[in-house]
């Protein structure tokens, strides 16, 4: 068996035995700029339903115009701890439905309040999440909410950033 079919193996018994409901998805890190659209569509035919490319984060840099390759991919649902991203970045993240992420993750949470600022101005979606490495990393939905206030984005916004922008990128791949 290779080795998609293996994990599709194991997603259908975590889903069968756990209860959990598992997406299969991929996050494109360290790679350079001008083969993230080639990865993405790599991973999209390999079965990933939601595609996360690693921004351009403070504290964990990645190669300069990762930020833009990801935005200018019709295959990424998501930029991940975007850092100092851009107006042009966000404004093209918007245009082409990606997601730009504020992190609870130490250290790329370093960058939320700009990310949250700057998607706010233009308008760009914004999703809540942990980037999980271990269990330590998961968090509760309250304080997921708390990272949202901290990074200075409206109530309104923030329920809108863990609930309906999800919500809306599963519903756009047909997860729900």
């Amino acid at each position: 068996m290779d080795c998609v079919g293996r994990i599709i193996e194991a997603v259908q018994d975590i889903c069968d035995n756990w209860g959990i409901t598992v997406i299969p998805g991929a996050e494109i890190t360290h790679a350079p700029a001008e083969i993230i659209d080639k990865l993405a569509h790599q991973a999209r035919k390999l079965g990933a339903e939601i595609i996360v490319v690693h921004g351009e984060t403070l504290v964990e840099p990645v190669i300069e115009g990762t930020n833009w390759a990801a935005v200018n991919c019709p295959e990424v649902d998501i930029l991940a701890h975007p850092g100092l991203i851009t107006y042009e970045e966000a404004e093209r993240a918007k245009e082409n439905d990606i997601a730009l992420e504020i992190s609870s993750r130490r250290g790329h949470s370093l960058g939320n309040g700009h990310v949250g600022k700057v998607a706010l101005d233009v308008g760009a979606s914004l999703v809540i999440d942990t980037d999980t490495h271990s269990p330590s990393d998961l968090i509760s939905y309250k304080t997921a909410y708390s990272y949202g206030l901290g990074a200075g984005i409206p109530e309104k916004e923030v329920e809108k950033a863990l609930k309906d922008n999800p919500e809306r990128i599963l519903k756009k791949k047909g997860l729900l």
